[in-house]
C-alpha cells in the first residue's frame, strides 16, 4: 500500500506542475483583457487600481488593489458583465494555481519527509 502512495504521489507532482503553467499563462490572457477594458471603457477605475499594465512594473500596492477587485463578489462601481466574467474566471485560477501550490508542497514535504 505505501508504495502505490508514493507511485500516486510522484504522478500527480508533474500534474499540479501542468496545471500550474497552465493557469498562469490563462491568467497573463485574462488579465491582459481586463486592464485594456477597464483603460479603455473605465478610466476612473483603471487609475483607482493603481492604472495596471500586464508586463510594465507594478507596485505591490497596485497588485493587491487588482487582487482585491478581482477578489470581491460585489463590485463598488457598476461593470458590466463582460467585466464580472472576466474577474470570475481569473478569481478562478487563482483559486486552482493556490490549490496546486499547495499539492505540490504537501507532496515535496512528503518527500523529503517533512510531514
Amino acid at each position: 500500500m505505501h508504495h502505490a502512495a508514493v507511485d500516486l504521489n510522484q504522478q500527480m507532482l508533474p500534474v499540479f506542475l501542468v496545471l500550474m503553467l497552465a493557469a498562469a499563462i490563462a491568467w497573463f490572457f485574462l488579465s491582459n483583457r481586463l486592464y485594456t477594458e477597464l483603460r479603455l471603457n473605465y478610466p476612473r477605475l483603471y487609475e483607482t487600481l493603481g492604472s495596471p499594465k500586464l508586463f510594465m512594473k507594478k507596485s505591490l500596492t497596485t497588485n493587491f488593489k487588482v487582487m482585491r477587485f478581482i477578489l470581491k463578489h460585489n463590485f463598488e462601481t457598476p461593470v458590466e458583465p463582460g467585466v464580472i466574467r472576466l474577474c470570475q474566471g481569473l478569481r478562478s485560477l487563482f483559486f486552482i494555481y493556490i490549490i496546486c501550490l499547495t499539492g505540490c508542497l504537501v507532496l515535496l514535504l512528503d518527500k523529503t519527509g517533512w510531514i
